[in-house]
């Protein structure tokens, strides 16, 4: 069963998965990263702490994927 880290990066601060989790399949580690990063932003976003999310994933020490979630409110 391949390992996938999912490294955060938030407003040029990097937290790094240090232990990573074991995954079914790239589908699964898709989908991780995509609930790890809005359920981040979310949060993030509503502290005003952060206008930007990266979810940098890996899979066995290789890059796989990288999910941006990206804030942008404009006044009328």
């Amino acid at each position: 069963m391949p390992r996938f880290h999912f490294d955060v990066h938030e407003n040029g601060r990097v937290i790094p998965d240090e232990n990573g989790q074991d995954l079914a399949n790239e589908s699964e580690a898709r989908k991780e990263a995509l609930m790890t990063g809005a359920s981040i932003a979310r949060d993030a976003f509503v502290a005003g702490s952060a206008q930007r999310v990266v979810i940098d994933v890996s899979e066995d020490g290789a890059p796989f994927l990288k999910v941006s979630i990206t804030l942008e409110v404009e006044k009328a």
